[in-house]
Parts: C-alpha cells; sequence; structure tokens
C-alpha cells in the first residue's frame, strides 16, 4: 500500500511517515500542495497511492486547496483523502468534505486515531 504524506511540518511528517510505515505502507512526502501534486502526477499510474494524508495550513498551496485540485482530475477520482489538522470546527469540516476529502482526522494524531480512519476508508482490514 501506498501513502502520500502532505505537510509543511517536517516534523509531522516524519511521524506520520513513522506511523504509516508501522502500518506497512510505502511513503512518500510533500512538503505543500503543490510538490504532492506533482508528486501524484509523476508517479506511475500502476502503482498509484492509495491514500493521501493532507494538512490543511501549508504555504503555496493548503490541504482544501489540493483536494480541490485533485477533485478536478479523473485520474485521481478514486484516491482517498484523508485531511489532517488541528482545527475541528464544523465548517472546516464541512468544507473538506464538499471539496471531495473522503475523511477527517484531528492533531494530535495517534496510531489508534490513524488505524480507525483507514479502516472507515478501506484502506485497512
Amino acid at each position: 500500500m501506498k501513502m502520500l504524506i502532505v505537510d509543511d511540518s517536517k516534523a509531522m511528517r516524519t511521524f506520520l511517515t513513522f506511523l504509516a510505515q508501522d502500518l506497512s505502507f510505502t511513503t512518500t512526502e510533500a512538503a505543500d500542495g503543490v510538490e504532492a501534486l506533482n508528486t501524484l502526477v509523476r508517479n506511475d499510474p500502476r502503482e498509484p497511492f492509495d491514500v493521501v494524508m493532507v494538512d490543511w495550513e501549508m504555504p503555496r498551496m493548503n490541504g482544501l486547496e489540493f483536494v480541490r485540485a485533485v477533485r478536478r482530475n479523473q485520474d485521481f477520482a478514486d484516491l482517498r483523502l484523508l485531511m489532517v489538522t488541528t482545527f475541528n470546527s464544523e465548517d472546516r469540516v464541512a468544507k473538506a468534505l464538499a471539496a471531495g476529502a473522503n475523511d477527517f482526522l484531528m492533531k494530535p494524531v495517534t496510531k489508534e486515531m490513524l488505524v480507525g480512519k483507514l479502516q472507515i476508508l478501506g484502506v485497512l482490514d
């Protein structure tokens, strides 16, 4: 299984990578939405990403803009998008889901929380 981890914080990317690899994911990191979109486009379509964990607050292209851009590209119609953020307002959750995110994960992230969301998304048994 492949996961793309998108966060402007190197420490958060490292932590999420550790959790994902512990769950047997092969991971790739991106520091913002622009880098993440480029990674998706350049990726070998024979080995697509199963899920993207994307932070909301990032420079250049934030998580919401990234989700919208991904959903405009039919090549990524089946890609599961998990928005990760410290903000939990109903307005933000609604915006993320309306933009095309499949689910929402609150920071601080724990392994148990991540496993639960990945099971809901059908990425983990």
